[in-house]
């Protein structure tokens, strides 16, 4: 198994992926089975040309292409400027099974049954990987349907992200070898002898107390530790430090414990959601999740420090395994310069703990990844996903 990495800043769409099939080219110098093409807003009228130029270069078996904001690969964030971005991997012995989802002919959620011949399940089924527009998927239905169609024992995880390239529907493109949609999505089903790892990195930190929501109405939550939610929030930013109140200035965000049986709460043991406005009539906070009684919440903040030691320490734990041979990076379009500061900067970390790695991605509209067992949709957040060689599977554990 190899791969190898590949991006452009030229403006002009083909020049751009003449010159990325190239580099693939040389750089792989033999087969290639997948090839994952993405592309800023700049390519989006001339991406299904640039799709089949990187094709008849490369001849792969499946390809797939999506439009998005901006571009990341190799050593490059191209924050705001053309880019496109690819990756080639060969994958012996590897099945990939490609399926698609529009509002034409979508996924069959009301027959669930349905659901694992429709994406190709296997029993050695490794991960989905799920790419989409999000003004026309009904991502927070199919999301949990596809995480649970091999059964509540058995999660599957689910790794991609949403279309960022367009602020309307039918704007956004997205590719599956000669086939060009501007809508729906596209979904890959990985099956056989290789071992994919995604690691979440949501970069925010908890503030405050945790509560548990004492009274809800759809998603917008009135109370929470029997006290009004919006009293609770006032609370919170008047004993809050300086440095807090500053954060707080950037954005307030809400999490749900993802394990209630945990003893102790902390970093990592949060789905973030953004908090969409404020009920003051009923003195209520929106959020952007459906909240049941009893779930336990707590307020969070995006801290760049955070999403630092966040990333670091996950990179921690993939270093105590074998080097993999291949990286794809979907990140929030809120982290980059707007976060830090400073340009490339997932990346320059990633490159740093991982080494000479191939990597292509893209800014998302919503990113899809697992945190403990389960695979959601997030906001806020960095999901790196490392592809290793069969032969790794036990070595590196």
């Amino acid at each position: 198994m190899r791969s190898a990495a590949a991006i452009s800043e030229h403006l002009d769409t083909r020049t751009a992926a003449i010159e990325v099939a190239a580099l693939l080219e040389k750089a792989m110098d033999g087969p290639t089975d997948l090839v994952f093409v993405f592309a800023s807003f700049h390519h989006r009228e001339s991406f299904e040309d640039a799709i089949a130029d990187i094709r008849l270069t490369l001849a792969p078996k499946t390809i797939v292409g999506i439009t998005a904001e901006s571009v990341v690969g190799c050593d490059l964030e191209l924050e705001g400027v053309a880019g496109l971005s690819a990756i080639a991997l060969h994958l012996p012995g590897v099945t990939i099974t490609p399926w698609t989802t529009t509002p034409k002919n979508p996924l069959p959620l009301s027959t669930p049954d349905e659901i694992p011949n429709w994406i190709g399940l296997q029993e050695d089924t490794q991960a989905i990987f799920f790419f989409a527009d999000p003004f026309s998927t009904p991502i927070t239905r199919l999301l949990p349907a596809l995480v649970k169609c091999r059964g509540e024992d058995s999660l599957l995880p689910i790794i991609g992200g949403m279309a960022s390239g367009a602020s309307q529907a039918t704007f956004n493109r997205l590719v599956l070898d000669d086939t060009g949609m501007r809508s729906g999505g596209i979904g890959l089903t990985i099956s056989g002898p290789i071992r994919i790892d995604c690691i979440a990195s949501q970069g925010c930190r908890p503030i405050g107390s945790h509560y548990p929501v004492t009274k809800v109405d759809r998603n917008v939550v009135l109370e929470l530790g029997g006290r009004p939610a919006l009293d609770v929030l006032h609370d919170l930013a008047r004993n809050a430090s300086p440095h807090e109140r500053q954060l707080l200035e950037g954005g307030l965000l809400l999490g749900s414990v993802i394990d209630e049986h945990k003893s102790h709460f902390g970093r990592g043991d949060f789905l973030i959601r953004s908090i969409l406005g404020l009920d003051r009539k009923r003195k209520g906070i929106a959020a952007g999740e459906f909240y049941r009684l009893g779930k336990t919440v707590q307020f969070h903040v995006r801290d760049a420090q955070t999403a630092v030691e966040d990333l670091q320490l996950l990179l921690d734990a993939q270093q105590l395994r074998d080097s993999p041979f291949a990286g794809i990076l979907v990140t929030c379009n809120g982290r980059g310069r707007s976060l830090f500061h400073e340009d490339d900067h997932d990346l320059t970390i990633i490159r740093e703990r991982m080494g000479e790695l191939p990597i292509a991605g893209f800014f998302a509209a919503g990113e899809i990844g697992p945190i403990g067992q389960e695979s959601f949709l997030h906001g806020h957040t960095a999901c790196l996903t490392l592809f290793r060689r069969e032969d790794e599977l036990t070595n590196g554990m």
